[in-house]
C-alpha cells in the first residue's frame, strides 16, 4: 500500500506504508508501557515516546509529554500516584518535535521550557524537521502547545518544588535540544539514546544534523551521571562508561 504525500516545492513522493513500518522496527525495542528510572522517576510510554514523571514533594515535573494530546497514560501515571494536572509544577522539554510535547496543555500549572531554537517548532514550523519529520508533517495534524514557554539555552539551573535539573544544550536533532540532569539521571529526548548494551544517537533520516548531535555530546563528558533516560528506548544504566565508549577520545578535552 501506497500513500500519496505533497513534500516541499511542489514534488509528490510515493511513500510506502511498509517503509514506515520498517523504518520503527529499526529502532530499539522500548522498555514497555511504564518503566521505572529510579524511585520517584517513571517513564511511560505517550504516544510512541516517553514521558517522565519525576515525583517532588507537591506534585511533580515532567520531562516531555509525548505525542497523545489526550495525554492517557502520564494522566493515568499522575492518578496512580495520587497526582492531579494541576500539581505539575513544569514541562521541561528536551525538544520540539510533536511526540515530545503534545500534552503539555494538559497542565494548567505548569511552567513549559523548550530550547530557544526549536520554540518555532511549538508554534507549527517544521522547516528544522528531520527528513523523516517533514514527511509525516504532511500527512499529521501538529498538536497545539501553550502560548507561554520559557527559551533555553543550556547552562541554566532550575527548581520546582525542591527538585533541582541542570540544562545542557545538545544540539543536532534539533537545533535547539537539550537534556536535563536531575540527580544522577540525564534526560536525554532522542539526541542519545539506548541501544543494546550501549548508547547511541538517532538515525541522521530522524535528525536535523546528525553530525552536530554527535559532537554536542562531548558536553556530557564532565556530568556526574549514571543513568540515561531517554525518549524511545527507556532506560540504559551504566550510562556513563556506555557514552565514553560510544565517543571514545572525542570526548576528552582538547580533542
Amino acid at each position: 500500500m501506497k500513500k500519496k504525500l505533497a513534500i516541499a516545492g511542489g514534488c509528490i513522493l510515493l511513500v510506502p506504508i511498509a517503509a514506515i513500518a520498517a523504518l520503527f522496527a529499526m529502532r530499539e525495542p522500548p522498555d514497555g508501557p511504564r518503566v521505572e528510572a529510579a524511585p520517584g522517576v517513571v517513564g511511560v510510554e505517550a504516544g510512541g515516546a516517553y514521558a517522565w514523571v519525576v515525583r517532588t514533594p507537591k506534585g511533580a515535573v515532567l520531562i516531555d509529554a509525548g505525542l497523545d494530546a489526550s495525554g492517557t497514560a502520564i494522566l493515568a501515571e499522575l492518578k496512580r500516584q495520587g497526582i492531579e494536572p494541576g500539581q505539575v509544577h513544569a514541562v521541561l522539554v528536551t525538544h520540539g518535535h510533536p511526540d515530545h510535547y503534545a500534552a503539555a496543555s494538559l497542565f494548567p500549572n505548569a511552567a513549559l521550557a523548550v530550547g530557544s531554537a526549536d520554540l518555532p517548532m511549538l508554534r507549527g514550523d517544521t522547516r528544522h524537521y528531520s527528513p523523516f519529520g517533514r514527511i509525516m508533517a504532511t500527512v499529521m495534524p501538529l498538536p497545539s502547545a501553550p502560548q507561554t514557554v520559557s527559551t533555553l539555552r543550556g547552562g541554566e539551573e532550575m527548581a520546582f518544588d525542591g527538585a533541582r535539573f541542570q540544562v545542557i544544550a545538545t544540539p543536532g536533532h534539533s537545533p535547539g535540544s537539550v537534556m536535563f540532569l536531575y540527580d544522577t539521571i540525564l534526560f536525554t529526548g532522542d539526541s542519545l539514546m539506548r541501544k543494546k548494551d550501549g548508547l547511541t544517537t538517532a538515525p541522521s533520516l530522524f535528525s536535523e544534523d546528525a553530525a552536530r548531535n554527535r559532537d554536542s555530546l562531548r558536553a556530557l563528558a564532565p556530568l556526574p551521571f549514571t543513568i540515561v533516560a531517554d525518549g524511545h528506548a527507556g532506560v540504559a544504566r551504566d550510562a556513563k562508561a556506555k557514552l565514553m565508549r560510544l565517543l571514545g577520545g572525542s570526548a576528552l578535552p582538547g580533542r
